[in-house]
């Protein structure tokens, strides 16, 4: 009986040491809140028929500022290497964006159009998506970053 009483105390012991463990873990700072999580994202740009010109490269947080065609969040001008450009942005918060490239093969700093509107120069969007008639809704262009290393990938023609 006394070993029955002995072994009864230990078990319970245990569950109360269980309980203030969890029950501790459950007031620590949460490391998985990913509100102001930073990350690295590298863009892969492709599809250049050669190496003339320049890529410019824009990146948008935000619906508004994607519609927008007078600002970019974050815009480069890049040279093209080996028929494509390579862009790493470090300390990147979470959240969604969508990107935005050209190429500028004659260098005079705008998207080239024929009498109709329709593009003379290479162009793509992340997720490779196009639009009708213009380019395509932030909705279809935007991706969501939420993790510590990222790429995407982006094919213009």
């Amino acid at each position: 009986m006394k070993s029955r009483v002995r072994s009864d105390f230990y078990i319970k012991s245990i569950f109360t040491a269980i309980i203030i463990i969890l029950a501790s873990l459950s007031v620590l700072p949460q490391s998985s809140d990913t509100k102001d999580s930073i990350g690295r994202l590298e863009v892969i740009i492709t599809g250049f028929s050669n190496n003339d010109g320049d890529c410019w490269f824009a990146i948008d947080n935000s619906e508004e500022v994607y519609e927008r065609e007078d600002t970019v969040w974050i815009g480069k001008i890049l040279p093209i290497k080996d028929k494509q450009v390579i862009v790493i942005i470090d300390s990147l918060k979470y959240g969604e964006y969508a990107v935005r490239v050209f190429h500028d093969e004659n260098k005079n700093g705008k998207l080239d159009t024929d009498f109709l509107g329709i593009p003379d120069e290479d162009y793509g969007y992340s997720n490779n998506v196009s639009g009708w008639f213009g380019p395509p809704s932030w909705k279809k262009a935007k991706f969501i970053f939420n993790q510590p290393e990222m790429t995407i990938k982006i094919d213009i023609d």
